[in-house]
């Protein structure tokens, strides 16, 4: 899903693509795929209008080997695992979001840990908790042009309760505020 809606941005101006997954995604090919959802972030890369990307809550390998990490790197990329970004804190993420981009957000709903979040095919121990995304998108909707959303991989026949579509549904409608908010101030 990602690609497609980026692909969207091909006669716009440059956009820096925020990444909150527990998998990079950015392996070149897989399996003979290289349109799939373990290398989504490896084809935004590639596009010439995406200025760079900030990959967060990066904690599991399972997607992406040595040489896509160094890829990544090589193509712009600031990666950043969960531990890492709660021992930065906030303020200090936000500002390594480069200021007054144009900002695709692309949520994976495996960046959250399974606790919260157990309704996807891919869960990851150790991701984030609510208030700590809300906490980042809101900082980012103040200080940037958010330019399109997407949130992925939430799977409800593994969440019997329903809690992680509950959760996807809250963090996007209070992004969405967030956004509306700061474009009227």
């Amino acid at each position: 899903m990602t690609i497609p809606c980026i692909n969207a941005f091909d006669d716009q101006s440059d956009i820096h693509v925020l990444q909150i997954d527990a998998h990079l995604d950015f392996v070149d090919v897989r399996h003979g795929v290289r349109n799939g959802h373990g290398n989504c972030m490896r084809r935004a890369a590639e596009k010439p209008y995406v200025t760079g990307q900030s990959q967060f809550v990066i904690r599991n390998v399972s997607s992406t080997a040595k040489d896509g990490y160094e890829a990544a790197r090589e193509m712009g990329s600031d990666i950043l695992s969960v531990r890492q970004m709660r021992k930065l804190g906030n303020d200090a993420v936000l500002a390594r979001v480069p200021k007054g981009a144009r900002l695709y957000i692309t949520i994976d709903i495996d960046g959250f840990d399974p606790s919260i979040a157990p309704g996807t095919g891919t869960p990851s121990h150790g991701g984030f908790q609510y208030y700590e995304v809300l906490d980042l998108m809101q900082g980012l909707a103040q200080g940037h042009k958010v330019v399109g959303i997407d949130l992925v991989e939430v799977a409800p026949d593994h969440d019997p309760m329903g809690t992680t579509a509950t959760l996807a549904a809250q963090l996007l409608l209070n992004l969405l505020g967030f956004i509306f908010h700061a474009r009227r101030s």
